[in-house]
């Protein structure tokens, strides 16, 4: 339980330095978004980068990886946008929505500072390998299935253009297949170079934190708290478990076993906003799921942390 304690207190501590400065308006928004900035665009895809040239794969299938992780993934998501349309009785964009918001981890702000720090450098290969499809894959689903609820025919005749061009302008993907196609060529890193990544990598942990405790202070209980508790409880507690019976029955070594289980114990992503405000669909909700996911995680992933340790 130490072992626990240690690797959550910083963590902890951070962020919440970052929701008293903005609580105080010592940090502002418009500071939030310049150090925002920095951090997607610049300080994680670098660490992307060099962390995939630099990292040796060991020789073994993915298969099983991407199948203990995604095959949940698509059944919490489902799970949540039928409970919305049969208990909640929410619109089908909303149900999809809310199915994001139970499905999609925080994997920036959360996941890459964390899991490596519990599970240690190893755990780098493969939690890039899960985020390398991790955006691609859902928001393309997401984007897709909303444009077939809402019947946008042009939008839809549009989608291929504006998906490619959504790929090709996200700093993440664009660091990852870069890092990928650079390792190809077996050039390496110069030293310097690798200093200089190594130098960027350190600042990504505590602004990334810093950062996720500012907007935990912009967000409020504010929307209908059914579908946040649905989105918490599918997130923080069936998305992990069934990862962990899932991988543990195909096989996975304790490592990606523990990579997996971690990431989807990461409380919901904040791109469930943004897809709610995109589309103007109760984005109050998604604002009090992704608040009391966030805390309530806090728990979960203590108790995740907890029962790895324990086999």
């Amino acid at each position: 339980m130490s072992d626990v304690f240690n690797i959550l207190t910083p963590v902890l501590v951070l962020g919440m330095i970052g929701y008293v400065a903005t609580r105080l308006g010592f940090f502002k928004s418009t500071h939030r978004d310049g150090l925002s900035k920095y951090v997607f665009d610049f300080a994680v895809p670098m660490l992307l980068f060099s962390a995939v040239v630099q990292l040796n794969p060991p020789k073994v299938s993915t298969i099983n990886l991407f199948a203990s992780y995604y095959i949940p993934l698509a059944l919490v998501f489902m799970v949540g946008l039928f409970i919305s349309w049969l208990i909640f009785k929410r619109s089908a964009v909303e149900g999809i929505i809310i199915g994001l918001g139970a499905s999609f981890s925080n994997t920036v702000l959360l996941g890459i500072p964390l899991i490596p720090r519990a599970l240690g450098e190893d755990a780098l290969f493969p939690l890039l390998l899960l985020i390398s499809v991790h955006g691609i894959t859902i928001f393309t689903a997401v984007t897709v299935a909303i444009e077939i609820a809402r019947g946008r025919d042009k939008g839809l005749f549009n989608l291929p253009k504006q998906v490619l061009l959504g790929l090709i302008s996200n700093p993440l993907i664009v660091s990852l297949v870069a890092g990928f196609l650079w390792k190809l060529t077996n050039i390496g890193l110069h030293p310097v170079a690798a200093d200089m990544f190594h130098l960027v990598s350190t600042s990504v942990v505590p602004a990334a934190l810093f950062i996720l405790g500012s907007s935990l202070a912009s967000y409020s209980i504010s929307g209908s708290v059914g579908p946040a508790v649905l989105i918490t409880v599918l997130k923080n507690t069936v998305h992990p478990g069934a990862v962990f019976f899932l991988g543990s029955w195909l096989g996975l070594s304790t490592l990606w076993l523990s990579v997996a289980t971690m990431l989807a114990a990461m409380p919901t992503g904040m791109n469930m906003y943004l897809f709610a405000s995109r589309y103007q669909v109760s984005p109050s909700t998604a604002t009090t799921s992704i608040f009391i996911s966030t805390i309530s995680s806090i728990v979960t992933i203590s108790v995740v942390i907890v029962m790895l340790e324990n086999g």
